[in-house]
């Protein structure tokens, strides 16, 4: 049996590189000694076994300061309680990505969402989530962000920015430029936060509403969908009460619109 293996072969071995295991080497998790005619590393069979458990514990991610204390001068209990730490770890970045997952899930159902009812006309009765507005000013947008962030970002799972665009304005502009700036929350979101402020937030009344989706640049021109979406309410002999509540859905940045769900509260029959 060969027990002195070169620094090359101990690679190729492993398949790693030379210069990893030197990177060990200079890290002090792993040792070699050096022949005496050529100079050239060479590692012996308990140097392969230190590699076999450096290893290991790269592909379980121990950093790399912890693996030289465990080859090197911990116990079993302390190489278990360095295994537990990382399992803690490991459990972290599930969880993160489980959000991460359930994240992605609903942005691409709000994107589907867009393209299979945009512009598209029906009445539905009035959602049930409540909001909470502002005014129609860019500093309130601030506003909502500094109040409701958190530091791992979570609130960009829950939080959905809403408009609210009064009778007037509807029937008279069909623009947005106007409308205030506010956020709804799921049921179980809101039910978190203190009694207080869950008072602050309101639904709709319980009345059908025109549903579709359209895409808004904010600005003062008409909205062609609105136009569209009065002219069909018209037709189907309905009259709007309002106000128009929007949801926001999507962004396409290239045309800079941003797309909104939104129900137009109407006369009962």
């Amino acid at each position: 049996m060969k027990y002195k293996w070169t620094i090359g072969e101990m690679a190729k071995l492993f398949d790693v590189s030379t210069d990893t295991l030197r990177y060990y080497e200079k890290a002090g998790l792993l040792s070699s000694g050096r022949h005496r005619d050529n100079g050239y590393r060479y590692y012996s069979y308990d140097d392969l076994v230190v590699l076999l458990d450096i290893l290991l514990f790269r592909n379980l991610e121990v950093a790399v300061k912890d693996i030289r204390s465990m080859v090197t001068t911990m116990d079993l209990g302390d190489i278990k309680q360095i295994l537990i730490q990382n399992e803690r770890l490991v459990e972290e970045k599930i969880e993160a990505l489980i959000r991460q997952r359930t994240l992605l899930a609903q942005m691409t159902a709000q994107y589907e969402l867009c393209e299979q009812h945009l512009g598209k006309f029906s009445i539905v009765p009035a959602p049930t989530f409540k909001c909470k507005f502002w005014s129609a000013q860019e500093e309130d947008l601030l506003t909502i962000i500094r109040q409701y962030k958190k530091p791992d970002r979570t609130w960009l799972n829950t939080i959905r920015y809403t408009l609210l665009l009064p009778l007037d304005e509807l029937l008279n502009n069909r623009s947005f430029d106007l409308a205030q700036i506010g956020i709804s929350f799921d049921e179980d979101t809101l039910s978190r936060l203190d009694v207080s402020e869950q008072q602050e937030f309101s639904a709709l009344p319980a009345k059908d509403c025109l549903y579709t989706v359209l895409g808004t640049d904010y600005s003062s021109q008409e909205n062609a969908v609105l136009v569209e979406a009065l002219a069909w309410l018209k037709e189907q002999g309905r009259q709007v009460e309002g106000p128009l509540l929007g949801r926001y859905l999507a962004s396409v940045h290239k045309d800079g619109l941003d797309y909104y769900e939104i129900w137009i509260v109407l006369h009962s029959t």
